[in-house]
């Protein structure tokens, strides 16, 4: 069993601040047709989609800076007695992004507006990363098999699938480092077990606002991992209420047979082999807006999002291997015995495959010889307890369900098959909510679960493996603004990895040592 238990808290109080993960910046510079600075001009950007509103004011130099902003399409409105008024629509920020954005104000009345569309330096001159971001279009238009946002990485340059189904820093390679050195984080907070280095909490694509992925010279607010940093970022509510229900399924309507695949269980009413099944559901639903309640109405302040999905997979397994034959469970060996392969001390036959008796060893003419058993077959009488019991214990040592084959050795080959399934399930509920209190204060706060199950019948029936687990992971941001030049930025992070294996015997709370009659095998009682 392994429990792992993260907390951090990280509080910033800064003069200077740029790129605080999992928000963005708007920086630049106010100035007038002559290029000289415009000090004091008022600087608001709002959210288009929420309405969430952070306001500053130029300093003596014309410098601004927007800090802690959630990404999305902002509306930058600047303004100064004796200027008209500036307004940039459509500015696109993303994660962990600093925008340049220098604004010329013309001369004129306030109440003249001079309107422009998205525009920002092309050239990042703000930071020295070098990485790229997954925007949300992309996350719902390319198809994803199991639904995995991380197989979205292998779209950027220098990320590859380095451990191709691996757990540990989500299967990927970023640069040329193993995926133990990537680290992930999720709305600004850690979301990297600190044993496996594995993905803790993995968001539905349809709760994932974007992910930005840096792969080098990423700044030192990045304080984990040699690899690549992977920030997501989830979605939140706005001032539209909206939902969504999905299901998607997969089956063995369209699979095809492994060709060396040739389990008796799995076969058609005609008699030919079939591919084993297989079946599996993803679904889910998503709801986010406004917080809507009797005598309050959060438009503009207040609101949530919530999203589930849930996983079922069912996966027939195909198992072929050795199991004794009837007359090996008696004892009776009198079948393997083959060719004469010399002599003994006493001039007697050694045959192939022969079983001797250790009680019958004896010291001659300084060579030790021993008997073989009459006829190769061993009395049951001289079985071990705990041998009779694991015989006896059912289902531990099944018979041959088919006939199988020898070996060269005399010894069966494949005489036994198992079809039992493999399931996989899991259940992931995720809860965030957005306020501001005022256009210097935001509060945001999230927290996900996920419970998960798996089975792996393996060889044998009874030893089989469980694997149930539960992650956990929230945040809670508060962001407030004391002045142009000063903001403040806390950041609390949970996160809690559970996980419990054992044999499918132990789990159905049996104590199979204790009945096999097993001694100075305590700890093995119990998980």
């Amino acid at each position: 069993m392994k429990t792992f238990w993260g907390v951090v808290g990280v509080c910033v109080f800064s003069a200077s601040l740029f790129g605080q993960a999992g928000t963005g910046t708007i920086s630049g510079t106010v100035f007038d047709s002559s290029g000289a600075a415009v000090a004091g001009a008022s600087v608001l950007a709002t959210k288009e989609d929420t309405g969430f509103r952070r306001d500053s004011v130029a300093t003596s130099s014309g410098d601004f800076s927007l800090i802690g902003l959630q990404p999305g399409e902002y509306t930058v409105t600047v303004e100064n007695q004796g200027f008209k008024k500036s307004t940039t629509t459509k500015l696109k920020l993303e994660v962990d992004q600093n925008i340049r954005l220098d604004v010329k104000l013309e001369v004129g009345a306030v109440t003249e507006t001079v309107e422009v569309v998205g525009e920002a330096a092309l050239l990042n001159t703000e930071q020295s990363s070098t990485g790229a971001v997954v925007d949300r279009q992309k996350i719902i238009d390319f198809p994803l098999n199991g639904r995995n946002f991380v197989q979205l990485g292998l779209l950027l340059p220098g990320v590859n699938s380095g451990d191709d189904g691996g757990t540990s820093g989500g299967g990927i390679s970023i640069s040329g480092m193993r995926p133990e050195q990537n680290s992930f984080q999720l709305d600004g907070t850690i979301n990297s077990d600190q044993y496996q280095n594995a993905l803790v909490i993995r968001p539905s694509v349809d709760a994932i606002t974007e992910f930005k992925i840096l792969t080098s010279s990423y700044s030192a607010e990045f304080g984990k991992g040699a690899g690549g940093q992977i920030n997501v970022v989830t979605r939140g509510g706005n001032n539209g209420l909206h939902g969504g229900l999905f299901e998607f399924n997969r089956n063995n309507a369209l699979q095809a047979r492994n060709l060396f695949d040739r389990n008796p269980a799995f076969v058609t009413s005609s008699g030919k082999f079939k591919a084993p099944p297989f079946n599996q559901n993803q679904f889910g639903f998503t709801l986010g807006g406004p917080v809507i309640a009797p005598h309050y109405n959060g438009k503009d302040k207040t609101f949530f999002f919530v999203n589930y999905e849930g996983l079922r997979l069912r996966r027939g397994n195909t198992t072929l291997t050795a199991v004794p034959t009837a007359d090996m469970r008696t004892g009776n060996f009198s079948t393997f015995l083959g060719a004469n392969q010399g002599t003994d001390a006493l001039g007697r036959s050694v045959p192939r495959n022969g079983l001797y008796d250790a009680r019958t060893s004896r010291l001659l003419n300084n060579v030790y010889v021993r008997d073989l058993f009459p006829g190769n077959i061993i009395p049951t009488s001289r079985f071990d307890p705990v041998a009779r019991n694991i015989l006896a214990y059912p289902g531990m040592v099944p018979s041959p369900n088919i006939a199988g084959g020898r070996g060269a050795n005399g010894n069966p080959t494949q005489n036994f098959f198992d079809g039992r399934t493999r399931t996989s399930n899991y259940d992931l509920f995720s809860i965030r909510g957005d306020h501001q209190f005022s256009p210097n204060d935001t509060l945001m706060g999230r927290y996900s679960i996920t419970d998960s199950n798996a089975f792996s019948p393996n060889t044998l029936p009874g030893y089989g493996g469980f694997d149930n687990q539960r992650q956990m992971a929230g945040t809670i941001a508060y962001t407030h603004v004391f002045g142009p030049t000063t903001v403040n930025e806390f950041k609390f992070g949970y996160l809690r990895w559970a996980q419990f294996q054992a044999a499918e015997n132990t789990l159905l709370d049996r104590d199979v040592i204790g009945e096999l009659g097993i001694r100075g095998l305590d700890f093995g009682r119990t998980p």
